[in-house]
């Protein structure tokens, strides 16, 4: 039997499904930086580009199709970065073949999706995990400790925004402006202002009144805004946009004081800082240069090594669908498009 601290090194082998931007840039990086997880296999349907991708990594194992990685005996965990439309297939592809998931977000592209795909996890006895990395954070952690210990009072506000430009030059072959793949601001980075207002509120908003934007029928959405509304006068503002400049805040306001994240989800690997408004006076909280990917990854790895649930739990994941949903519907703007 594995003591406690056979079990913390113990490394996790990963393998990854496709070579999304995310997976090459971001989070393979972070496993290969981790001394607790080790990257195994990579898939893509797309082979020969692959072998250029990653040949500095001579002892990866490249497959040309999903499903001869999925069967890799040597795989303990997979990250699912696919395009949205995908990710309900796969991930339970590889549930039921034995392996835990890390699914990117947002994690289905409808509710009754993602329920399959816990039940799914329930019935094959592994884990399953959104991949919100920015809720690893330091200085997420930090915000939300100061919320929930009252520094700020009782809060009454969250506003929250997430946008970049893929509009001027015109990317028209990018997934998030594809319908078949399931894209939209909305679901792209619309999902993560959702996700953090529950975050500070502890549960899924009561009602929503939601607005979005699509230059023709049939398109996805390329802006959207909503409100949601918490219960006893707290309410959530959030917005997505592909058409205006790279932006991102959270603001979380309370009857005593507010808290402002000037980049919340995707932070550079620098020193960031919050700034805490209270009793008027304004602190400055330095939080030190990390990568939220890595600890993301590791935080998953330890949880499939001592099998504990992830802190970032499905209910909050299924939440955030129905979210997206209800603004949908609110909007008038028929989901899914495909």
């Amino acid at each position: 039997m594995q003591n406690s601290q056979t079990l913390q090194t113990v490394p996790i082998r990963w393998g990854v499904l496709g070579a999304a931007t995310i997976g090459v840039k971001r989070v393979i990086p972070a496993i290969l930086a981790s001394a607790s997880e080790q990257l195994v296999a990579v898939a893509s349907r797309t082979i020969l580009s692959a072998r250029e991708k990653f040949a500095h990594l001579p002892d990866l194992r490249l497959y040309g199709d999903y499903d001869s990685l999925l069967n890799d005996p040597e795989i303990d965990a997979i990250y699912n970065p696919l395009p949205n439309s995908l990710h309900a297939a796969w991930t339970i592809k590889a549930l039921e073949a034995g392996k835990h998931v890390l699914c990117e977000k947002p994690m289905a592209v409808t509710a009754e999706q993602g329920q399959m795909m816990v039940e799914a996890a329930q019935t094959s006895g592994k884990l399953l995990m959104e991949a919100f990395m920015y809720r690893f954070h330091p200085q997420t952690i930090w915000a939300l400790e100061q919320v929930h210990e009252g520094r700020i009072g009782n809060v009454k506000l969250v506003r929250s925004s997430f946008s970049f430009n893929i509009m001027v030059p015109p990317h028209p072959h990018n997934i998030r402006l594809q319908a078949a793949l399931a894209g939209g601001s909305l679901m792209d980075v619309g999902c993560y202002p959702i996700n953090f207002c529950r975050a500070v509120y502890g549960h899924a908003p009561y009602a929503v009144a939601g607005r979005v934007f699509s230059q023709a029928a049939g398109e996805v959405e390329i802006a959207s805004s909503a409100v949601l509304d918490f219960g006893d006068g707290r309410f959530g503002l959030i917005d997505s946009n592909f058409a205006l400049p790279t932006r991102q805040v959270c603001e979380i306001i309370g009857d005593a004081g507010s808290i402002t994240i000037p980049f919340p989800f995707t932070p550079p690997v620098v020193d960031t800082e919050v700034v805490l408004s209270i009793e008027g006076q304004t602190i400055h909280q330095r939080i030190t240069a990390i990568d939220h990917y890595r600890l993301e990854v590791e935080h998953f790895g330890l949880c499939i090594r001592t099998g504990t649930q992830p802190t970032f739990s499905l209910d909050e994941t299924l939440d955030n669908l129905r979210t997206i949903e209800a603004i949908y519907q609110s909007a008038g703007h028929p989901w899914p498009l495909s």
